[in-house]
């Protein structure tokens, strides 16, 4: 016959089985990037939201919104267009000046470098294959254009089953906009405009350095500019940066070792350059901020 002393000592058994198995099933669910976590179900509270930023090639998105990246909100996913090694090897000059023999030698440490930035902010790296301006022989503006919006387009239907905050680079006029991110700006655009659900949030980032150009040489802000190009009324999205979220921007700024040479070579810092940059962008507006990034969002056409 079981006594009182049984019966409680089975009780705080079944008690602690009962509290191990439910931790378990709790940090089971922890550290899942939106890949694993959409592989545990369809539940929307299981799937969380869900950054996307565009970049044409593989520093952009760091150079461009590297604070936003640093905050850690959500799972961040980083697609970048531009990365395709050309079928034959080619001296270029950018490739020269960023300290690179070939463009083989380019493409494969500038993935490397690329992966080595982007690690700290625990990233989900997607590399499209389309032929940096560099290397290409011929005007395929058009197809590749279509061709990215049909990438966005799926990765949003990949992750269709969270919230997802889209991030495409600005455009700046001939003159200053490389023809790359002119490219991922316009299918961006497309698929803004054919995407109307309540859970896709799309913002236009300034892209840096060009936004700098931009607001030296134009007597238009960036956001009339915008509403003018596009035929929409855009609004003005402030990105408050802490000092330490800054530094970890101008820290994976200088991960990508080639393009900080490049631009050294042409006698520009560029680490330099995007602390000052940050740090003045909202000066005016948010005195207080410490520094930001600006986007922008529309809700009407």
């Amino acid at each position: 016959m079981i006594n009182k002393g049984q019966i409680k000592k089975i009780f705080f058994v079944c008690l602690f089985l009962l509290l191990a198995g439910s931790l378990a099933y709790f940090y089971g669910l922890q550290g899942k990037t939106p890949a694993q976590e959409k592989n545990l179900g369809s539940n929307s509270d299981i799937a969380k939201p869900l950054i996307v930023i565009l970049s044409p090639h593989f520093d952009d998105g760091v150079l461009s919104l590297g604070g936003l990246m640093a905050k850690r909100e959500y799972p961040l996913l980083l697609a970048t267009f531009f990365t395709r090694r050309p079928a034959e090897v080619l001296h270029t000059n950018w490739d020269r000046i960023s300290g690179f023999s070939n463009s083989d030698e380019a493409v494969f440490l500038r993935t490397k470098e690329n992966k080595e930035a982007l690690a700290p902010f625990n990233a989900i790296i997607k590399n499209y294959d389309y032929p940096d301006l560099q290397y290409r022989k011929e005007n395929q503006d058009k197809e590749i254009q279509r061709e990215i919006a049909k990438d966005i387009q799926s990765i949003i239907t990949a992750y269709q089953n969270r919230e997802i905050f889209v991030y495409g680079p600005g455009i700046f006029g001939k003159k200053i906009t490389h023809p790359d991110h002119k490219i991922v700006h316009d299918a961006f655009m497309e698929v803004f405009r054919a995407n109307k659900k309540a859970s896709l949030h799309f913002f236009i980032y300034e892209d840096f350095p060009y936004i700098s150009q931009f607001m030296n040489a134009s007597r238009d802000t960036f956001n009339d500019f915008l509403n003018k190009r596009e035929n929409m009324v855009f609004k003005q999205n402030p990105i408050e940066l802490n000092k330490s979220e800054l530094a970890e921007k101008i820290s994976g700024i200088y991960a990508y070792k080639s393009q900080v040479k490049a631009f050294q070579s042409l006698g520009d810092n560029l680490g330099v350059l995007a602390d000052k940059f940050f740090q003045s962008r909202c000066k005016d507006t948010y005195p207080k901020f410490y520094a930001c990034e600006v986007v922008y969002s529309s809700s009407g056409f």
